[in-house]
């Protein structure tokens, strides 16, 4: 079924038929946030450069609160498409923007999501895409990793991704992934280096912690001669999206990454 099947309950939009990879889907979307999708796309309409809709979407979350745990779903709950506005972590903040970025109108918003967040757009918990690598290592790709292009100071580190330092996992049910991690230090953001990441690059926070790939990630975004880190913060003095010098916000940490969004829905 191509259409959409909406039901509402206390004023809520909670569950729609969903056409991508043929699989019925539960998508909790409120009028609220249907109305605030279609002003954003009312909005960057005329805007054809997929890095300026990036820059242009995102900068439409400025000031919005950061709350974790938005999305519905576990090794024993049903997953369900969640897209909201009101609040937004940084996975969701990322994931929402591409899918705005690469949609037009209501229909495209919901499938471009559910392929951004999913493997092949099949929503359940075990095909989310819960690494921030799995955008480029998962076909279809979100985005390629052009960190090993930076500089020649880039590290790899192997990883299993999703072991636990105690042998335990983070995510039940789901393999064990190794992975080659590239990062480079912070002390390699130089300008020239600076100047090979674009506005839309996804700027991932390299962890040593075993079994992740990454502890936080946001967009880079160029504003007059300098590069911003625009993420939806967790630290007391924001819990929103802001803009942050990406220099300024790397210093103490132990690297970065960056890929390079796809341009297909």
């Amino acid at each position: 079924m191509l259409g959409f099947l909406y039901r509402y309950a206390l004023g809520f939009l909670l569950i729609g038929l969903a056409p991508f990879a043929a699989q019925a889907a539960e998508i909790r979307f409120m009028p609220d946030d249907r109305v605030h999708a279609a002003q954003i796309e009312q909005q960057t309409a005329s805007i054809s450069d997929f890095a300026a809709r990036v820059a242009a979407v995102s900068a439409g979350f400025l000031g919005t609160p950061y709350i974790a745990n938005t999305l519905i779903g576990g090794a024993d709950v049903p997953e369900v498409l969640v897209i909201r506005f009101d609040g937004v972590d940084c996975y969701t903040f990322v994931d929402l923007v591409r899918a705005l970025a690469l949609s037009g109108n209501e229909k495209t918003l919901i499938s471009t999501l559910a392929a951004t967040r999913y493997h092949n757009g099949q929503v359940t918990y075990l095909e989310r895409r819960h690494f921030l690598t799995d955008w480029a290592e998962i076909t279809p790709q979100n985005a390629r990793d052009i960190t090993r292009s930076l500089s020649s100071h880039v590290e790899v580190t192997p990883k299993a991704l999703n072991r636990r330092a105690d042998g335990g996992v983070y995510i039940k049910g789901l393999p064990v992934r190794s992975r080659n991690i590239a990062h480079l230090s912070p002390e390699f953001l130089t300008p020239a280096v600076a100047a090979k990441i674009h506005t839309g690059d996804v700027i991932g926070i390299y962890t040593r912690l075993e079994g992740l790939d990454v502890t936080h990630t946001g967009l880079a975004i160029w504003k007059n001669g300098i590069l911003y880190f625009r993420n939806a913060s967790s630290l007391k003095a924001n819990m929103k999206v802001v803009d942050t010098p990406l220099s300024a916000y790397l210093a103490g940490k132990p690297g970065f990454l960056v890929l390079r969004m796809v341009e297909a829905g």
